[in-house]
């Protein structure tokens, strides 16, 4: 048995959506029971709705009621009033935010948890200031509705703290986060890191962007251990010295910023043809990548996998410790396999862009992610890959709740990493079309790209990209620009029903249009856009050759290189640097 969950809102529909959620995380451990709306579906609560809910989920382990605000909390504790005093012992009333309480808990519940621990996970996603306004509950209500007292943490005398403020543009997104864990790993210290109402390890990157922290927002760490002074000192250095990033890096992840605005200008690009969003020769998208494109659509399926579609075996006792070293042994494997990754687009395409496979290296070693995946093996006795695939979900729904877009778009890292992972874990091998081998320059359609796929990309016969799925913050993204190949998002799905392999196709990802079949007139447009910014491209270039070599005080020349992508990038020309490798 598990711990049962009861969704109370004003609304239906958000009830079932989040019960809906939520059961997808659990997959179908656990019991979730909706108590939305008022009489006849209206907005409101029923206090019947409440009583039933509640006594269609309980059971021996208990029941936790999540609410939303105002009469939810009075018709609850109405509810509360028709149950007998021993089914008042084993329900309690959590206070957390209704959608990603709900997904703690229910993810909690599912791994066999107790009701204390279920609902402690639940206000985990919660901040203090959250807590305290939505506490309206008597305290002797508060004191019944938990069976299970919790036990104060023990004090510490040993532990340091220290806080700091992030003054790097873009806050803890991947590169930054990457290095915070990577500097916090070196020592010999257990390090703890609060921000937003929040907490998580310094040596978990997926709980480290998961605090969301940006630009001016101020963090605490408390540190314990041998080498606490040391690990807070190398920190703080870390911190102040804004992650090492350049402007370029900042840019780099931060697409639409008004840098990119003024380029657009500088370029002088115009739009083509402003062609209505219903028209069926001609699609709307959201740029992720500038430029034009003509050439033949090639519809692409990527091999990744779906986590929550991976079905569950269950095992028995005797075969623990095999699903576990089996595990073990396909993430170690998949370690490897990135590392070298990272190591090819470093010297393919840059360092900037490597560092996007080096955060996933730390994703697949994440505490969380390992331990919790082992961990399922063994207490809910099922298969390696539907424990992976779970505990994957799981991280990547935490980051994909975040109301920073560019921190929920690591969401599709997570899933990247663990699908790859899984393949490894299974054995089998995926059979999908290797785009680095294209024979014949294309113009790429699927529902998404991982940045994967990405990485294998060659802009002389991948001359453009159009996804559904995706935006300018996911990493596809961040590479797709770095390699310059044009790229939109945000395509309808209509297009791919509509569009087949092989037919002509103009893109326009400087005004996020996709032409299907465009006529003499426009790929004639087209093709001056291309031109031009090929001779702005080679105007650029020939400008960084004709730079003066750069000599040190002893006369020693210093070689400046600048990668090159696109005319966004190219900006590093005008440092001076000497040459392109």
């Amino acid at each position: 048995m598990t711990v049962g969950l009861v969704i109370v809102s004003h609304s239906a529909q958000l009830a079932v959506g989040v019960a809906e959620l939520a059961g997808q995380m659990a997959q179908g451990a656990t019991s979730i029971v909706t108590a939305g709306g008022g009489a006849n579906d209206i907005l409101g609560t029923s206090v019947d709705k409440i009583h039933a809910a509640i006594q269609a989920a309980d059971g021996p382990d208990g029941v936790l009621v999540l609410l939303d605000l105002g009469s939810a909390i009075l018709a609850t504790e109405m509810a509360l009033e028709l149950l007998s005093s021993e089914q008042n012992n084993r329900i309690a009333l959590s206070f957390a935010p209704l959608v990603e309480g709900a997904i703690a808990a229910a993810i909690e519940s599912s791994l066999g948890r107790s009701l204390a621990e279920v609902k402690q996970a639940a206000e985990k996603t919660a901040s203090a200031a959250q807590l305290q306004l939505l506490k309206p509950f008597s305290t002797t209500q508060e004191e019944a509705s938990v069976a299970v007292p919790i036990s104060p943490p023990p004090v510490q005398t040993d532990v340091l703290e220290s806080q700091l403020t992030l003054t790097n543009p873009t806050g803890l997104h991947a590169r930054p986060a990457s290095l915070f864990v990577q500097t916090a790993g070196r020592f010999q210290a257990r390090v703890e890191v609060s921000g937003r109402g929040r907490q998580t390890e310094a040596t978990s990157i997926i709980g480290i962007l998961s605090l969301g922290i940006r630009k001016g927002d101020t963090i605490t760490l408390r540190a314990s251990g041998k080498e606490a002074e040391a690990a807070l000192k190398a920190l703080d250095e870390l911190v102040k010295a804004n992650f090492y990033e350049t402007a370029t890096d900042a840019a780099i992840d931060s697409p639409s910023s008004s840098k990119d605005v003024e380029l657009g200008k500088e370029t002088g690009r115009q739009p083509v043809l402003t062609a209505p969003q219903e028209a069926q020769d001609a699609w709307q998208g959201i740029t992720t990548s500038p430029g034009v494109a003509i050439g033949p659509a090639l519809l692409y399926a990527s091999a990744g996998l779906a986590l929550h579609k991976v079905e569950r075996r269950t095992i028995s006792a005797e075969q623990i410790t095999a699903e576990q070293e089996r595990l073990r042994q396909a993430l170690n494997t998949t370690v490897t396999e990135l590392r070298a990754l990272a190591t090819s687009v470093q010297q393919r395409i840059g360092q900037a862009e490597a560092a996007i496979f080096e955060a996933q290296v730390l994703m697949l070693q994440d505490p969380a992610l390992r331990e919790g995946a082992l961990q399922a093996v063994a207490e809910q006795r099922i298969d390696a890959a539907s424990a992976l695939a779970f505990a994957g979900e799981q991280q990547a729904t935490t980051l994909e709740v975040l109301d920073s877009p560019l921190l929920a778009a690591r969401a599709a890292d997570v899933r990247d990493v663990v699908g790859r992972a899984l393949r490894h874990v299974s054995g089998q091998v995926m059979q999908k079309q290797d785009l680095s081998v294209l024979k014949q320059p294309v113009i790429l359609l699927a529902d998404d790209l991982t940045p994967s796929d990405t990485a294998l990309l060659k802009p002389e016969t991948v001359l453009g990209i159009c996804t559904v799925q995706g935006g300018p913050t996911a990493h596809a993204a961040i590479l797709a620009r770095a390699l310059g190949i044009p790229a939109i998002a945000g395509l309808s799905n209509a297009a791919l029903q509509v569009i087949q392999t092989g037919d002509e196709l103009g893109l326009d990802a400087d005004n996020a249009l996709l032409y299907h079949r465009p006529g003499s007139e426009m790929q004639t447009q087209l093709q001056q856009r291309f031109a031009e910014q090929q001779r702005q491209r080679a105007a650029l270039l020939s400008t960084v050759q004709q730079v003066p070599t750069a000599v040190s005080i002893d006369e020693r020349r210093i070689h400046l290189l600048a990668n090159i992508g696109n005319e966004a990038e190219a900006e590093a020309a005008r440092i001076r640097a000497r040459a392109v490798p």
